[in-house]
């Protein structure tokens, strides 16, 4: 059994999605295996089983395992993912992922405002740091799944930054809603480079706490993820 470590970091998730993954990817834990159980995974990790639970749902969306009810999880070969194949799927989900883009606009924009208007410095940068850990990746690596945990934690922050409770539980509710987008769109190399200059005005306007430009610079991010997404659609195969 391969040594796994305690998490430390502000990405709970995103950082045993990204033990597991590099486990899998070493073979570690070879095609066909059955991963831990997930009450040993909690003590591996030190996680709660919540956070186990999401992190293994990254993966079953990535297809790097496949859980089965009342058996487990076990790891699959990677998936070859084209670009033909994403902009088929994001053909097929337009008018579905239209209307998420729609209702995350009108949720993100709110929540950027009330976090800049109540969240305190430590909240703030939390979301900062967070961001730095996006631009990172950005930077090194270009892992898909890695990206796509990192930009729903920084999407996630500002929402749960607002203490809204309602507000909160919508996001949650949109982003088990995004995985798979975020995991397609970030296999672009494009896309990667349009959200890392996007969060970087967001993370200025709430560090200024100016919030006509949060509701701004998060609308036109969320503009500018819609037409990534039909630039793939139109783009000539």
């Amino acid at each position: 059994m391969p040594l796994i470590q305690k998490i430390q970091r502000i990405t709970l998730t995103d950082q045993i999605v990204n033990q597991l993954q590099g486990l899998i990817e070493s073979k570690h834990f070879p095609v066909g295996e059955k991963l831990p159980s997930e009450s040993e995974l909690c003590k591996q990790f030190g996680a709660s089983r919540s956070t186990i639970r999401e992190a293994l749902r990254v993966l079953a969306a990535t297809g790097l395992i496949e859980t089965k009810s009342g058996v487990g999880a076990f790891v699959c070969a990677p998936p070859e993912i084209s670009f033909s194949n994403i902009q088929q799927w994001f053909t097929d989900k337009h008018i579905e992922l239209d209307e998420l883009i729609e209702l995350r606009t009108a949720i993100e924009t709110l929540a950027t405002r009330l976090t800049i208007s109540k969240a305190s410095d430590e909240t703030i940068d939390l979301i900062v740091r967070i961001h730095e850990e996006f631009l990172e990746a950005c930077n090194k690596e270009h892992n898909k799944i890695h990206l796509s945990t990192l930009d729903d934690s920084f999407h996630s922050a500002i929402v749960e930054a607002t203490g809204n409770r309602l507000l909160i539980k919508i996001g949650k509710l949109i982003s088990d809603q995004m995985l798979d987008f975020r995991l397609r769109s970030f296999s672009i190399t494009e896309n990667i480079i349009h959200a890392k200059i996007a969060h970087q005005k967001i993370v200025q306007a709430l560090l200024s706490r100016d919030e006509q430009l949060g509701m701004i610079t998060m609308a036109e991010h969320l503009e500018s993820t819609k037409e990534d997404m039909e630039q793939v659609i139109n783009s000539s195969k």
